[in-house]
C-alpha cells in the first residue's frame, strides 16, 4: 500500500513539476520586424511570419510610359499584438515601407535570420479578438526581398 501512495505522489510531483516548467519557459524564438516610418522607427514582436515568391507569368511591358512596378514578394505575418504604429506607418506610406524581419535564437544554438524588404504595402489585414486570445494578421506586397544577404528576383 506505502508504495502505491508513494508512486502516485511520485507522478503527481513530476506532472505538476513540468507544468510549472512549462509556464516559466520562455520563447525560444524572437522575431520583430523593424520599418523606417520617416525619422523614427518601428519595431513589433511577431508571432509568425511566411515568406513567399512567386514570379509573374506576364512579362513586363515594353512601353516606357508603364510605371508598373510588379511585387512578386510577399509576406505574411501574425502579430502577437498590433501596433498601432505600424499600422499607421502602413497606411500613411502608399508608396511603400523599407524594412526587415529578424529572428533570434535566444539560446543561440542556430543562426539569426534576416529577412529585408523594400517597397512593402499593405495588401490585406485581419483582426482576431475574443476574450482569451487577440490576434492581428498583415499581409505585405513587397518590391524587393533579400534573404540573409541573398537577394530574390
Amino acid at each position: 500500500m506505502n508504495k502505491k501512495i508513494l508512486s502516485l505522489l511520485f507522478i503527481f510531483f513530476c506532472f505538476f513539476a513540468q507544468i510549472s516548467y512549462g509556464q516559466t519557459e520562455e520563447k525560444r524564438t524572437k522575431i520583430e520586424i523593424t520599418v523606417k516610418d520617416g525619422n523614427k522607427t518601428i519595431t513589433a514582436a511577431v508571432r509568425s511570419a511566411t515568406v513567399s515568391f512567386t514570379r509573374n507569368s506576364t512579362l513586363p511591358s515594353k512601353d516606357p510610359l508603364d510605371k508598373t512596378d510588379p511585387k512578386n514578394h510577399y509576406l505574411a505575418i501574425d502579430f502577437e499584438k498590433q501596433s498601432i504604429a505600424l499600422l499607421s506607418a502602413f497606411a500613411k506610406n502608399k508608396n511603400g515601407i523599407d524594412g526587415e524581419l529578424t529572428m533570434t535564437d535566444t539560446y543561440g544554438k542556430t543562426p539569426s535570420r534576416k529577412f529585408e524588404f523594400k517597397g512593402a504595402t499593405l495588401d490585406a489585414l485581419s483582426d482576431q479578438l475574443n476574450g482569451d486570445y487577440s490576434s492581428s494578421y498583415f499581409s505585405l506586397n513587397c518590391r524587393s526581398l533579400i534573404i540573409d544577404g541573398v537577394t530574390i528576383e
